[in-house]
């Protein structure tokens, strides 16, 4: 049985089609008029004076709709919504939680995202819902928590590090792997910020060594910005292990790894481009003599390294 098409007017889905934008984000007019002339059930441009129709109909169902102003960015914005969401005092308590933390994490972009979100959300609150939620946000309540402060050690690290990213560009960091080796340097394209339970990782692409590495902050000295553009085809080198026995016939592959395989051994070829090194390995040992790593050399020898590491710990007499 064919299922039956529902009509609906051109016009009353163009309308539909403008609140569905304006709840995505905040658009000028011409934005608002590509979306009509992408959308396949459109394909065309409208004139301003439609536009305004359209959105005085959605005003006069209720809905507020700010006018565009320079402080806007001269885009319309979508102050509410239709549909209330009674959000309960734990759940708004939640999202004050959830800015402090964010908030701790140091990063410019993840704060905004959050904000970008919260300003989403509120278009579902009632008033009463949102004084709550502001008079959350501004007490300092469970502001002395350690969850809060833990990375706070790290802030000037991580806000060069994002700058950099940002920018792109190229950078020599100082380090100590540990407190009693001297101090390295390593060439790098910074990657991203990664934050483990007490510590933040710093994870980027080794030029010397052509793979994907990462520090914690607390073995960063500095980090030094370089007068070179990050190559953004920069292609990383893979780490290829094999993997045996019964483990071959139940393996799943992690995210960004492609199997190959099995041979005549029943053996499977993993490949992957690890944005940490030093988890991968971790994550191999536990598997024991159902794995060997292939490629490349240094990955292999730090791998028979920590391999060798381990089995020291059983010669020694207790």
């Amino acid at each position: 049985m064919m299922k039956r098409r529902v009509k609906i007017a051109s016009s009353a889905y163009r309308v539909l089609l403008l609140l569905k934008k304006l709840n995505e984000g905040d658009y000028s007019i011409d934005e608002l008029n590509n979306f009509f002339y992408e959308d396949v059930h459109v394909k065309r441009y409208f004139s301003r004076d439609v536009i305004l129709k359209y959105l005085n109909t959605l005003r006069d169902a209720g809905y507020d709709i700010s006018k565009p102003s320079a402080s806007g960015n001269h885009s319309y914005k979508l102050n509410n919504s239709r549909v209330n969401i009674d959000f309960s005092d734990e759940e708004i308590k939640i999202l004050g939680l959830l800015r402090k933390y964010t908030k701790s994490l140091h990063q410019k972009r993840l704060f905004d995202n959050y904000i970008s979100f919260i300003e989403k959300l509120k278009r579902f609150m009632s008033q009463a819902r949102l004084k709550k939620l502001e008079k959350y946000f501004e007490s300092r309540e469970a502001e002395s928590d350690d969850c809060f402060s833990k990375f706070d050690k790290y802030s000037g690290l991580i806000k060069k590090t994002e700058q950099y990213i940002d920018e792109k560009q190229r950078v020599e960091i100082k380090y100590k792997p540990s407190p009693k080796e001297d101090e390295k340097i390593a060439l790098a394209e910074l990657q991203n910020i990664k934050y483990e339970q007490e510590d933040v990782r710093i994870v980027f692409y080794n030029l010397l060594s052509g793979r994907i590495d990462s520090l914690k902050a607390s073995q960063v000295i500095d980090i030094k910005q370089l007068p070179i553009v990050s190559k953004l085809n920069q292609l990383h080198s893979p780490v290829i292990f094999k993997v045996k026995d019964k483990l071959a016939r139940v393996y799943r592959p992690y995210e960004k790894e492609k199997l190959a395989g099995p041979d005549d051994k029943g053996h499977i070829t993993v490949t992957t481009y690890p944005e940490d090194m030093e988890a991968l390995l971790k994550r191999l040992l536990r598997y024991g003599a159902s794995c060997e790593v292939v490629y490349p050399r240094q990955v292999r020898d730090k791998m028979a390294f920590l391999v060798k590491e381990t089995l020291e710990n059983y010669k020694k007499n207790h």
